[in-house]
């Protein structure tokens, strides 16, 4: 509830889903897991999924191991008996924290035992103004990031566990800094300025 996002944020939000919703509609034959009543839910639907095997794509697939829970934006069989997982991601390149998404859905989908032999980012084929968007002319583009996140996987164990020991203690005190506005404009800005008494005009530098 702490939460307050600026104006180019909500803007960056309604394009991303827009453009989620036309990567899973340019799928055929995919079945859509919903969390409802709850996100319970959404676990015991996937796992009945998975346990039918590699048959068709599924969307927001739903896992969770060792406390972190994930969503897949599209899971889909590589007919070899195992699965792809794809991240959708409304951008024209791939970047840094985009593999570490994706990163830490195949360890958490590892742990739960399912067979991902592929991740890949899909990402738009050239770039394309967020501000007046045209989802009709969007095009996609897959990049296949199987072997350069496996690094960040490995890392994903220590990670994990450094962000059990944060959230069961009191709260981490950090200086702001430039943090704070990459790779996104974090939305609780204004709870650290007014625990630091800091003007409302700081940006970090």
């Amino acid at each position: 509830e702490a939460a307050r996002f600026d104006v180019d944020t909500l803007a960056r939000f309604q394009f991303g889903h827009a453009v989620g919703e036309k990567a899973t509609f340019l799928v055929p034959g995919g079945i859509m897991v919903h969390a409802d009543p709850d996100m319970q839910a959404a676990l015991d639907h996937t796992a009945e999924l998975i346990r039918r095997g590699p048959i068709q794509p599924v969307f927001e697939a739903t896992f969770q191991y060792q406390d972190v829970l994930v969503r897949v934006d599209i899971l889909e069989p590589d007919g070899r008996g195992g699965w792809r997982a794809i991240e959708v991601k409304a951008s024209s390149r791939i970047k840094a924290y985009q593999l570490a998404d994706l990163s830490t859905q195949i360890w958490v989908m590892r742990g739960c035992g399912v067979n991902v032999t592929q991740g890949v980012i899909r990402h738009l084929a050239s770039p394309f103004s967020w501000r007046r968007p045209d989802i009709a002319t969007v095009r996609f583009v897959d990049a296949d990031v199987t072997v350069p996140i496996e690094r960040h996987i490995r890392r994903r164990e220590s990670l994990v566990q450094a962000a059990h020991a944060a959230i069961r203690t009191s709260e981490v005190q950090r200086d702001m800094g430039a943090h704070c506005e990459r790779p996104f404009s974090c939305e609780f800005q204004h709870f650290c300025r007014e625990a630091l008494a800091l003007p409302l005009f700081y940006k970090a530098s």
